[in-house]
């Protein structure tokens, strides 16, 4: 756990919702591979440590997560939001969080969108989300995350 991390606006979202969280802090790296470098670093399984991703259903931005031993299939995605739906460009997608690639959290973003997160979530007492900041996690309970997000569960990835 971390003593001193950043005041980030999911924090700033996790306070007032009164969720109780835990932060951790790790390096990194900017691989492109963030979730995973996260479970490495910090010694965590992959399958806790899920990742954000942005994509784009009929042009629409919406919030999709995963375990980071996992990836998302856009055509299950896709038939849940009876949309097309496509990988956000970097650029666009932090445009529509207000985070930086790398550091995007489900929580607090810019623009309120449609989540989905995978279904193995309910086997987990705790998992961890990036904070909103490089090298930043939050650690919380699915219920909660699930709840904040208004987030539709279901069966969104397949194993890598």
């Amino acid at each position: 756990m971390a003593d001193k991390y950043p005041i980030t606006r999911a924090v700033h979202v996790l306070r007032e919702a009164n969720v109780a969280f835990e932060p951790f802090l790790f390096r990194y790296e900017g691989r492109g591979d963030v979730a995973r470098d996260a479970a490495r670093a910090l010694n965590l399984p992959e399958e806790a440590v899920y990742k954000t991703l942005i994509f784009l259903a009929n042009g629409e931005p919406i919030v999709v997560l995963a375990a980071a031993n996992q990836r998302v299939s856009t055509r299950k995605v896709g038939r849940a939001c009876g949309a097309d739906v496509t990988e956000c460009d970097p650029r666009d997608a932090e445009r529509h969080t207000g985070y930086k690639v790398g550091g995007i959290s489900p929580l607090g973003t810019r623009r309120a969108m449609q989540a989905f997160i995978d279904e193995n979530v309910v086997l987990l007492e705790a998992l961890y989300v990036n904070g909103g900041s490089h090298g930043f996690l939050v650690k919380l309970a699915p219920d909660d995350l699930i709840r904040l997000l208004g987030a539709q569960v279901g069966d969104w990835a397949v194993e890598r």
